[in-house]
């Protein structure tokens, strides 16, 4: 009889870097997508406003954007860190399901986000101008 110990520190790293390309493949896009999002607000309100201003607010955006990116890498590695910690039975249950989890809030948090603040920000200017 042997006894299991679990994945080595190594493999669990390993295992959590082998797919950090396409976490960031999917950051890439849904930043995209949020920022195209928010582009045809700031296109609809410019129409109605002088104050704003599409290429200051991109700017502004990418710069947030990249923050956001670079916290993602970061909060990305929790998931091997509680690996460690949990050390899950089954692993290979836990690693996808906390991939998939974190991955989809990553991705999705840009988009929501993208969508509320167009229908804040947009909603008066429709109710408004008609």
């Amino acid at each position: 009889m042997t006894a299991t110990t679990g994945p080595s520190p190594v493999s669990t790293w390993m295992w959590w870097e082998g797919r950090r390309l396409r976490y960031n493949l999917g950051l890439f896009v849904a930043g995209w997508v949020g920022f195209g999002i928010q582009v045809v607000a700031m296109a609809w309100i410019s129409r109605y406003s002088a104050g704003a201003n599409l290429v200051t607010s991109a700017l502004f955006q990418g710069l947030i954007y990249l923050l956001y990116m670079a916290a993602a890498n970061v909060l990305y590695l929790l998931g091997a860190v509680v690996e460690g910690i949990l050390k899950p039975d089954p692993v290979d249950t836990y690693r996808l399901g906390a991939w998939r989890l974190g991955f989809w809030a990553a991705v999705g948090l840009p988009v929501i986000v993208a969508i509320t603040i167009t229908a804040l920000f947009v909603a008066p200017f429709f109710w408004t101008t008609g």
